[in-house]
């Protein structure tokens, strides 16, 4: 919808639901890291540390890695929602449900690849090179312990974040916004 008289507002669909959704799960994800007995951001680091990042910096970069990744996902999901007519978001639920399904497919094709190939193998080698009195010789321990409750619970979590991605993505693509002069 356009107007002389205004000035036309395009919302980037992906980029708002990825970060939204992102936002949305991040509580959870401190949640769980008090839930397994972990520091807060213990899962943001060994993703960090997974991908060679210094233990003192790896929870920052953790977390900017899943917010890129999150608008990543956001983008993708929007454009193929609106070049593929089937998918094309039409209503909340159609939205919730698209989304639903767009996070168990990431859970498949990114979550599980990343985790055995990158994680496990890193928590391994952090297991056998690092000095059992430190503390991240623990968290590494643990992580290692609960990787079945991890497993089922990142599930969960894309579960949550495609729904809550679907939704923004429908409120986004819902109306152009006009500001009238």
């Amino acid at each position: 919808m356009e107007s002389s008289s205004g000035i036309v507002i395009k919302r980037p669909p992906g980029i708002i639901a990825g970060l939204t959704a992102a936002w949305a799960i991040f509580g959870l994800f401190l949640a769980l890291d008090q839930e397994m007995g972990l520091e807060p951001g213990a899962l943001f680091q060994m993703v960090g540390i997974g991908f060679g990042i210094d233990t003192s910096y790896a929870v920052y970069i953790g977390f900017l890695l899943y917010m890129i990744t999150a608008v990543i996902i956001g983008i993708i999901y929007s454009g193929i929602s609106m070049r593929i007519k089937v998918l094309h978001i039409n209503s909340v639920l159609k939205g919730v449900g698209t989304g639903i399904l767009a996070g168990i497919i990431v859970w498949g094709v990114l979550f599980l690849p990343i985790n055995y190939v990158i994680m496990q193998p890193t928590l391994q080698k952090i297991l056998v090179e690092s000095n059992p009195s430190t503390s991240l010789y623990a968290m590494t321990k643990k992580l290692i312990e609960l990787s079945n409750t991890i497993f089922w619970g990142s599930l969960s979590l894309h579960i949550i974040f495609g729904g809550v991605m679907g939704f923004c993505a429908r409120l986004a693509i819902a109306e152009t916004s006009i500001i009238h002069d």
